[in-house]
């Protein structure tokens, strides 16, 4: 039997490859004449990076750049020689992981990080940028990112405005008269899982805003700038961007890429099935096997395990899910769904033991897979 194992990351426990070996180790101590294929996946959020670059034999580039509070701290882009391309993952600038929870505040947290490491490809010769956006701290609307990329951002009286999603409602014109012209002529990719637009109640200000520290009052004063920052956007640069599907992601991120530089949305898990070239490893495989963390209504949209159950349910293969939390409402998607919980157990116990119990739960599939088989 031929076996295609391919998990998301078990996000703050297990990398995607970690967690693909685990299922893998767990399998074939059950039965070693199963053939395995091991395709860890990413969608646009953690381990983007790491999956592309790992998977397709590329580099990391160290770069210094700030963190959402300005602080200068370690991080890296991907580079892919072969194709010019790098590989950017916002949460490695700009992420939640970044920061204490008594630290988030979206009305300061700025992408500034994340135009710095674009900036930094940039200039390594990069001619494609694949942008992960998943896991943000900033609801910005991308201003710090454009400031980074020599983008001027002024208020009415033509001052340049500050940092953070409080920048926002002040924000009354932006010129790209000091932007380099390989930034406006390089293609950029921007892969999220996430297809809400900038405004209202599944906006970036409502639904993420709460998430990256914002309070009730916050949410309001963020809607209204996003109203604001819009207008000037589309004013800007004269196209209609009120509607953009996945215009919400990363706090706006992704409209002033579209507006201004060669940038268009992906959905993050497709795109990186596709790259990976796991729908050839499909056509002779007689199982999935996906997961990520938690397995629930999220999952059904748009996540790698969800869209890679799609792709094989067309081909008639079932597809079996693990994760470290299932919920009920992500069963239609799948053949099967465990969880690698056994009996009673914390958070903090799962996460730290997450590979011993997920080896352990694919022991027992295993098993099970070998008696059937037979």
């Amino acid at each position: 039997m031929r076996i295609l194992i391919a998990p998301n990351a078990m996000k703050g426990a297990l990398s995607a490859f970690d967690f693909a070996h685990a299922i893998g180790e767990g399998l074939l101590m059950a039965d070693d004449t199963l053939e395995i294929i091991r395709h860890p996946l990413a969608d646009g959020g953690d381990g983007t990076n790491e999956v592309l670059v790992n998977s397709l034999n590329g580099v990391f580039i160290p770069v210094q750049v700030h963190d959402p509070l300005d602080r200068m701290i370690a991080s890296r882009f991907g580079w892919l020689q072969a194709s010019k391309c790098a590989v950017i993952e916002m949460a490695e600038a700009s992420g939640l992981n970044l920061l204490a929870f008594n630290e988030l505040n979206p009305m300061i947290a700025s992408s500034r990080g994340t135009g710095e490491l674009i900036l930094a490809a940039i200039e390594n010769g990069a001619q494609k940028i694949i942008l992960g956006i998943g896991g943000s701290a900033t609801v910005d609307g991308g201003i710090g990112m454009l400031k980074a990329l020599g983008f001027r951002v002024a208020d009415i009286s033509g001052n340049v405005v500050g940092d953070g999603g409080g920048a926002l409602i002040e924000v009354a014109q932006i010129s790209a008269e000091k932007v380099s012209p390989e930034i406006l002529n390089c293609e950029i990719i921007i892969a999220t899982d996430v297809k809400n637009i900038l405004l209202g109640v599944n906006g970036a200000a409502a639904l993420y805003g709460p998430q990256k520290g914002a309070t009730p009052m916050m949410v309001r004063e963020l809607e209204l700038g996003f109203k604001n920052y819009l207008t000037v956007l589309e004013q800007t640069s004269r196209q209609d961007l009120a509607g953009m599907a996945g215009g919400g992601a990363a706090g706006g991120l992704a409209l002033p890429l579209i507006a201004f530089l060669n940038a268009r949305i992906e959905m993050g898990a497709a795109l990186i099935i596709d790259l990976l070239g796991i729908q050839d490893e499909l056509k002779n495989c007689d199982l999935v096997i996906t997961g990520e963390g938690c397995i629930d209504l999220q999952t059904c949209q748009g996540k790698g395990p969800a869209v890679l159950a799609a792709l094989a349910g067309k081909k008639g293969i079932p597809v079996i899910a693990i994760g470290g939390a299932v919920k009920e409402e992500a069963s239609q998607l799948f053949n099967g769904i465990f969880s690698i919980a056994s009996g009673p157990i914390t958070l903090e116990e799962s996460m730290k033991n997450s590979y011993e119990l997920v080896k352990s739960s694919s022991f027992q599939l295993g098993k099970l897979i070998k008696t059937l088989s037979k």
